[in-house]
């Protein structure tokens, strides 16, 4: 499915204002739900262990 496809879902049960930010940073990215989804999931983790650490 080609990037910004009307049809591509984000397909977590996530609440749904996670769910615009991460639309939201798809759109302004340029690039798919799930690589969004994944790009700010990795980001949040990071901080995590920067926190912890």
């Amino acid at each position: 499915m080609a990037r910004g496809d009307s049809r591509e879902s984000l397909n977590l049960r996530i609440p749904p204002e996670l769910k615009r930010q991460v639309e939201g940073y798809a759109h302004r990215a340029g690039i798919s739900l799930n690589a969004a989804a994944c790009v700010l999931l990795a980001d949040a983790l990071r901080l995590e262990r920067r926190r912890q650490g």
